[in-house]
């Protein structure tokens, strides 16, 4: 069975019309958090800017589709915060002030990512089907817990804040993920493209916990064709 395939996108590559080239897009991203507390948490999900950049190849398996592959690096920015209430106090005037935790958590991760989709071409657009299988390459993060109290012999409400940064994110070496596209040729050569992708498995390392991160990202951008090998379509 694999020799057929094989056999089959080899006689489409002798008669296809393959294309390689750049793109570059931008836009948003975000990495999904489980709320592991909600009875005493509340949370939101921020998204946050992020691109992605690399090479492309289409060969045309059909008249009217086309098999693509990719090389990307892959930018996934992602931002929440957690407000926290760790308990409440009792005023001199019989009212109350709960005691809260705002935490604020930054993720970047870096990913050498490789789309692989099924399109049809329809008139200058072309939408595609496909997953996306990523390697992370970096990660870090940043987090700020902001509370509107702290300790004291005095038992004086009073702001404080601590800050802590790692430069390597606990996260799965690899993420896989689902997603669709379209893209609108301007010319021969140059085209514009739209792509949503969601992530389809928990990339928090510990499997045995509750803790659930996924990714998503939208991007738009360009693609630039700059080598075209012409033979005869098949019908």
């Amino acid at each position: 069975m694999k020799y057929a395939i094989i056999l089959l996108l080899f006689s489409y590559a002798l008669f296809g019309q393959q294309s390689i080239g750049i793109k570059i897009e931008g836009g948003f991203s975000k990495i999904s958090d489980n709320l592991y507390d909600p009875i005493h948490t509340s949370q939101k999900i921020y998204l946050r800017p992020s691109g992605q950049a690399g090479f492309f190849y289409n060969l045309p398996i059909r008249k009217y589709e086309v098999f693509g592959v990719e090389l990307l690096f892959t930018r996934i920015e992602g931002q929440e915060q957690i407000v926290d209430t760790m308990g409440s106090i009792f005023n001199s005037n019989g009212s109350t002030t709960k005691l809260l935790n705002t935490t604020t958590i930054s993720k970047h991760i870096s990913y050498l990512s490789l789309p692989i989709h099924y399109g049809i071409n329809v008139k200058n657009f072309t939408f595609n089907i496909g997953v996306r299988l990523s390697a992370r390459l970096m990660g870090s993060a940043e987090e700020t817990t902001q509370s509107n109290y702290s300790f004291n012999p005095m038992l004086i409400l009073s702001p404080s804040a601590t800050y802590y940064s790692t430069d390597r994110l606990h996260i799965k070496d690899v993420d896989f993920e689902e997603t669709v596209g379209i893209i609108y040729r301007i010319t021969n050569m140059f085209a514009m493209e739209g792509n949503y992708y969601y992530g389809l498995n928990n990339i928090y390392p510990n499997n045995h916990r509750t803790t659930i991160w996924r990714t998503q990202q939208m991007t738009i951008g360009f693609r630039y064709t700059f080598l075209t090998i012409k033979k005869k379509v098949k019908e």
